[in-house]
């Protein structure tokens, strides 16, 4: 059972799992360049499963700046308390890309078994190991005033799964060299 609709990029020697605003778009392009792939629901134990990490403020501002940019919003327009609450669970939302890009990362981990976290401040580095491509993410720049104090408010569960991960074996680090 897994808490949104996840969505694996699977190809012969690994499942990459899509958490949107980590980076996602820039590594499924490299992946779909690269190699045979396709997009699956469900988690294939015999492959090396990973997926990207990204510090949660900096997720939740970029998500949001998004999100109001492609619905041509501004921060005035909408109620900041719903950024926090996700619809990922509707398939019909991924699709036509009217999803909560803001919301926690946190569910999508639940269930999925990811054998190696990459913090997206190494993804160029992981990109060039494991693909010999680098690619310059897609960083929206934050235009919000936000009160960072309030939004942390929402963002304890997030932290501390985070940092848990940033302390634990399954977090990639390039002495570790290639997993696939």
């Amino acid at each position: 059972m897994y808490f949104v609709f996840v969505e694996f990029v699977e190809t012969e020697k690994f499942q990459y799992l899509k958490i949107q605003k980590n980076g996602s778009s820039s590594i499924c392009e490299i992946i779909e360049n690269s190699m045979d792939f396709k997009y699956v629901n469900n988690k294939n134990l015999n492959k090396i499963r990973w997926t990207v990490i990204r510090d949660p403020y900096e997720r939740f501002v970029s998500g949001l700046q998004y999100d109001l940019t492609r619905q041509k919003l501004n921060l005035e327009d909408i109620n900041i308390n719903e950024a926090f609450v996700s619809n990922y669970l509707n398939p019909m939302n991924g699709l036509k890309g009217n999803m909560n890009h803001a919301t926690s990362q946190v569910p999508f981990l639940i269930n999925t078994d990811i054998n190696y976290y990459i913090d997206i401040k190494d993804l160029d580095i992981f990109l060039n190991m494991h693909f010999n491509k680098t690619l310059n993410i897609n960083k929206t720049e934050c235009k919000l005033t936000l009160d960072r104090q309030e939004i942390m408010k929402h963002l304890v569960v997030d932290y501390q799964v985070y940092n848990q991960i940033q302390n634990s074996p399954y977090l990639w680090k390039w002495q570790q060299g290639k997993i696939f």
